[in-house]
């Protein structure tokens, strides 16, 4: 396991990068199992730290059969936990939660406002009641429907009825917060007028901001790795958590991974990735996008030149090969092309490198994590782009036999 050190703290005005924040802790005493954290520094004012150290020394001489028991009582510990999170703290930080949101809503509606006055598309005065409702009914949809548009689930770490529950405990405070957010927007565009269905909608987003599947809020990564009790091999459980709401933490398992003697390596990056997954397919995968669309708009152009140009066919036979040729049959079909492509690129490229990772010695290992990183933080520097990745990495050797071996390296390339 490897991890930087930086840190971003950003404002209405500022944006500070610090380079001194541990981010990877042995999660038990004598035991090989290491945790690790990304994005947020804290869970509700409390440093990740300070909970890791709790859990630590509540957890001294307990051991689990697997890194997954591993990480569920952590979570456990974390949600039922008074001491840590009284009910006044959870109702205080409830209301900052929503008051964030609804902050959310008003700057995408400036947001808008002003794509609406740049685009001159009429007077503002006469649209803004629109635009209010368009922004707040997309966020709408974002909480209650995926990208897919299946129906958005509730997250199964709440019992059913919690969302009925926290309308009913919160009711108040989130209709004072989202008036309150609509009154600040009145005093700036007079004109705006909002729909009891809106305000609806409003209340509905504050208690799906926590209770539904999405973590769309400043949320914190918990990686949680290495071999309990029972496991020949070493296991990965990684957690999305972001508040703790009437006695349970906010927080979904993200990716799991489990080793086998028949397995290969496993390299998974967290937080910012790009130039690792990058090293490791040879490709951008933004890159791999564009080239997937421009590849699909070329292949429609070519099939509507063709069909235009054939002679001698009627209306009804061109109408045959351009629904032959659909844009649906065109995805498909480039669909497997790249599909062939990422094909060849995992084994001319991917590969060839975990077949090296998976015969280097525990120290390069290390090293190795530690590069990736490296190689993050100089496209950072290169770019010319805000650097949240940087400063010393912290490093964890985790064996059955050794247990977690900590250890820093510098960032310097």
């Amino acid at each position: 396991m490897a991890a930087d050190s930086a840190v971003t703290i950003s404002g209405p005005n500022y944006l500070k990068t610090y380079n001194s924040v541990d981010k990877l802790f042995p999660l038990v005493s004598d035991q090989p199992v290491g945790v690790m954290i990304y994005n947020n520094a804290e869970l509700m004012g409390t440093p990740w730290e300070t909970l890791i150290s709790l859990y630590r020394d509540q957890a001294r001489g307990k051991g689990f059969d697997t890194v997954d028991a591993y990480a569920r009582d952590f979570i456990g510990f974390l949600s039922a936990n008074p001491d840590l999170f009284s009910t006044e703290h959870q109702d205080r930080e409830f209301c900052k939660h929503v008051a964030v949101v609804m902050s959310i809503v008003a700057q995408d509606f400036d947001y808008q406002v002003q794509q609406f006055e740049h685009a001159k598309a009429g007077r503002l005065k006469e649209h803004a009641s629109a635009i209010f409702e368009f922004v707040v009914g997309q966020l709408h949809q974002d909480y209650t429907k995926n990208l897919d548009g299946s129906p958005r689930t509730d997250l199964s770490c709440f019992a059913q009825g919690t969302a009925d529950k926290v309308a009913r405990r919160y009711g108040g405070p989130i209709a004072e917060i989202t008036e309150s957010m609509v009154a600040a927007l009145r005093a700036d565009y007079g004109s705006l007028t909002v729909s009891d269905a809106t305000m609806k909608q409003l209340q509905d987003i504050a208690i799906y901001s926590v209770t539904k599947d999405a973590f769309f809020e400043h949320y914190t990564g918990v990686v949680f790795a290495g071999f309990g009790r029972r496991e020949t091999f070493p296991a990965m459980r990684s957690y999305l958590a972001s508040t703790v709401v009437m006695g349970t933490l906010k927080n979904r398992q993200d990716r799991s991974a489990n080793m086998t003697a028949d397995s290969g390596p496993v390299v998974q990056p967290f937080a910012q990735d790009r130039m690792i997954r990058t090293f490791l397919t040879g490709m951008d995968h933004g890159l791999r996008m564009f080239l997937f669309g421009e590849t699909l708009r070329l292949s429609m152009h070519l099939v509507t030149d063709v069909v235009g140009r054939a002679p001698g066919l009627s209306d009804d036979q061109r109408q045959a090969l351009f629904t032959d040729y659909s844009e649906n049959n065109l995805g498909s079909a480039v669909q497997a092309f790249f599909s062939s492509i990422d094909e060849f690129q995992y084994l001319s490229h991917t590969a060839p490198i975990l077949r090296a990772i998976q015969t280097l010695p525990k120290k390069e290992l290390g090293e190795t994590a530690a590069s990736l990183i490296k190689l993050n933080s100089f496209q950072q520097k290169v770019m010319n782009s805000v650097e949240t990745v940087g400063g010393p990495i912290s490093l964890a050797t985790i064996t059955r036999n050794e247990g977690l071996v900590l250890g820093k390296e510098r960032a310097e390339l």
